[in-house]
């Protein structure tokens, strides 16, 4: 069968927004109590504790993780607060946390198109937000950037020791000389900034952010600086945030797949894998995996 091949994706404008420790700030707004305590969401299966399957950052300064059970966690950090799953039939209850993420969904999808990738993450398609911002209102223009779209991380931006970081993602935000993808991703940094403080105005729930040409990229980049802040992929950076990384954090490289890749071919970073052409990969794995 023909392999699809899409079209240049250089002038898309795509965020994944990732919600911080989600189950635990929904549980966190229910008892406000628990805000700013070390926190963790159980399984509804109670045997040793429950399995953790959400762990607030004040908990997992105690070293406190996800593979760990209820019990485990109160050895690592005994005034952990412990907050079952709710449970229905039996069987744990998600709707709680499927609700508060439509609440998230609703407030995104006001800027562009939304692909819920689960109950705490969602990709953002603000390619025509973008585009209209940089017809109408572009970065070069404006007087005053908002101070969480300053905090931006912009990968390949040098910082200078004594420099002002904040300065920096200003210039580069409103560079008059950029190319046009630079100046698109701006306009994607500025709006995601703005979507982020407005969930939280709103919901009270904070997120991080990748904002990138692709839904690949995008996601790489939401997990890179957390909580509560996004990252910027701009094209010139892709190359060098590809080189070193691992290739089982990879989309779909993470299982089988990428195992055989490193036993097989010697294959540990995505750079190394960049080495062997499309035709090679596609006489080892087939046409379409390859």
């Amino acid at each position: 069968m023909p392999v699809a091949r899409p079209e240049s994706s250089d002038a898309r404008i795509i965020a994944h927004v990732d919600m911080d420790c989600f189950y635990v700030q929904v549980e966190q707004r229910k008892q406000p109590e628990l805000r700013g305590l070390p926190t963790a969401v159980v399984q509804y299966n109670e045997w040793k504790g429950g399995a953790l399957i959400a762990v607030g950052y004040e908990a997992r300064k105690f070293g406190v993780n996800r593979h760990m059970r209820g019990h485990e966690a109160k050895e690592a950090c005994p005034q952990i607060n412990l907050v079952q799953v709710p449970v229905a039939r039996g069987k744990a209850d998600l709707s709680t946390y499927r609700n508060a993420g439509s609440e998230v969904v609703s407030i995104l999808s006001r800027k562009g198109r939304c692909e819920r990738a689960s109950i705490d993450e969602v990709y953002l398609d603000l390619t025509d937000a973008a585009k209209a911002m940089l017809a109408e209102n572009p970065p070069e223009r404006l007087e005053a950037v908002d101070e969480d779209a300053l905090k931006s991380h912009i990968l390949g931006l040098k910082n200078e020791i004594g420099s002002d970081a904040k300065a920096n993602v200003r210039e580069w935000l409103c560079r008059s000389d950029a190319d046009h993808r630079d100046k698109l991703l701006a306009c994607g940094a500025l709006i995601v900034a703005e979507l982020r403080m407005q969930v939280l105005k709103e919901t009270e729930f904070t997120c991080s952010a990748g904002v990138a040409h692709n839904k690949m990229l995008a996601k790489l980049a939401s997990a890179m600086n957390k909580p509560a802040q996004q990252t910027v992929v701009p094209f010139s950076s892709v190359k060098g945030l590809l080189e070193s990384l691992p290739v089982k954090k990879m989309k779909q490289l993470g299982g089988k797949l990428g195992t055989s890749l490193q036993n097989e071919l010697g294959v540990n970073t995505i750079g190394d894998l960049l080495k062997f052409s499309e035709d090679k990969l596609q006489e080892l794995y087939g046409v379409n995996t390859g």
